[in-house]
């Protein structure tokens, strides 16, 4: 090779390694602009959730201050009215057609608007990142970005992000045949520089209903309880193992998180008893998908946002180490 040959292609390799961070940086500016947003602003919205052909409504209140950090309250707009509401501390899920609540202690993120990680190296062995046109969404000027999977098994992602503010507008999900399978759109939304604390307190009293409150105790660090799963497809990797009791129940569950760092699936463990009708095979609500399986004396159940295959590869290796 000559020397000017020698020296184009040096040129050549140094701007393709410059546009490939230039363009991770980029990716990870406007999510890190989204999980920011996500925390920090005051607004109040309706938005359109979409599992399947599964559609609906829901009426969200965003709040933070300094008193009392980060709240949040979900109301659902169909005849029923669930209501769940995130506080510092812990989680309520009003269920009015069962009249009961429960009680989560320990602060939970909310799910809307769905969060992304935003460091886009610890991905890229799984992910394509790519920043798409912008388009208008409720009105805004929005930043379309892409997130598609390098095999099949996980989804892709297409993220609309405001150009002003950061906030996730839209979200659709593709399936590992690119068939959209959710969809979360604000349709009305409003910034503001304050939100009274009436548009977050739940809509009953502790007097009407039955509350129930969950109990968790993590794996001490020494005992972690012996489940494991052998075969994990590329990337995953434990990330919570706990074991809590049932509510109404003298049984206790095992449950394992497992995650690649954007999709993520839990595994329930579960002790068979005589009056146990428990899913075996496959089950599929949008796009969470269900896999079941039954042994001796459990029954173990993988549940995710993640293709089928995903689940029954983790939920058939899933192990106890005596």
């Amino acid at each position: 090779m000559s020397l000017l040959h020698r020296a184009l292609a040096i040129v050549l390799l140094l701007s393709s390694t410059w546009c490939y961070a230039a363009d991770t940086r980029e990716v990870e500016r406007w999510l890190q602009l989204m999980h920011s947003a996500a925390h920090t602003l005051n607004y109040t919205g309706t938005f359109v959730y979409q599992q399947g052909k599964q559609l609906t409504a829901m009426r969200l209140v965003h709040a933070v201050d300094e008193e009392n950090g980060e709240r949040a309250r979900l109301v659902s707009q169909d005849a029923i009215g669930r209501e769940v509401i995130h506080s510092r501390d812990r989680v309520l899920c009003i269920l009015p057609d069962v009249r009961s609540v429960m009680v989560e202690k320990g602060r939970q993120e909310s799910e809307f608007p769905p969060e992304f990680p935003v460091d886009v190296e610890e991905l890229m062995d799984t992910y394509v990142f790519s920043l798409e046109k912008q388009e208008n969404v409720v009105g805004r000027l929005a930043q379309r970005l892409y997130i598609r999977p390098k095999d099949n098994y996980r989804y892709g992602h297409r993220l609309w992000i405001d150009t002003k503010t950061g906030l996730l507008l839209q979200k659709k999900m593709y399936d590992e045949h690119k068939q959209l399978i959710e969809r979360f759109m604000f349709t009305e939304l409003q910034f503001q520089e304050h939100i009274d604390d009436e548009q977050l307190e739940p809509s009953i009293t502790s007097k009407e209903y039955k509350w129930i409150e969950t109990e968790d105790n993590p794996y001490p660090e020494e005992s972690k309880g012996g489940w494991t799963v052998l075969n994990l497809p590329a990337g995953f990797y434990e990330d919570v193992a706990r074991h809590h009791r049932l509510p109404n129940s003298k049984s206790y569950i095992d449950h394992l998180v497992y995650t690649d760092g954007l999709s993520t699936v839990s595994v329930f463990i579960e002790p068979l008893t005589i009056k146990s009708k428990k899913l075996k095979g496959v089950s599929r609500l949008g796009a969470v998908n269900a896999y079941g399986r039954v042994t001796e004396r459990y029954h173990i159940l993988a549940v995710g946002e993640v293709p089928q295959v995903t689940l029954k590869m983790i939920n058939n290796s899933v192990y106890y180490e005596e």
